[in-house]
């Protein structure tokens, strides 16, 4: 059986038309990463706020306060903070157990909690 020749006016058509699809699909994808990474930097702890997260991350704070890892501890326990400090009611347990863990190490409490995330000042 002889086959046909294929039509070359078809195959490129097809071709074109791969091609701008393939073209849409990397700009829809190029969009959706530029938009992410515009919340990302208006609120860089997003892609942490969740409990499974905080948990780890008091559970890590535990245990180097247990090993006697204080500026671990410190760190761990300022990162809870930070990032659960808001107005979600689901994180505030573990903020509130964030702060007594701080307050426990003797780590200098500003008023406002949202700030522990900065560097304490220098003693004078």
């Amino acid at each position: 059986m002889i086959t046909p020749a294929p039509d070359p006016r078809r195959a490129r058509n097809i071709g074109l038309i791969l091609g701008g699809v393939a073209i849409a699909l990397f700009a829809a994808g190029v969009l959706g990463f530029w938009n992410s990474s515009r919340f990302m930097r208006r609120d860089p702890g997003l892609t942490y706020r969740n409990p499974t997260t905080l948990d780890k991350m008091l559970a890590r704070a535990q245990a180097a306060e247990d090993a006697g890892d204080r500026g671990a501890a410190i760190t761990a326990y300022r990162f809870v903070v930070a990032v659960g400090a808001g107005n979600d009611p689901e994180l505030k347990p573990y903020v509130a157990a964030a702060l007594r863990g701080l307050a426990r190490l003797g780590y200098p409490m500003p008023r406002d909690s949202t700030s522990v995330a900065a560097p304490p000042a220098p003693p004078p």
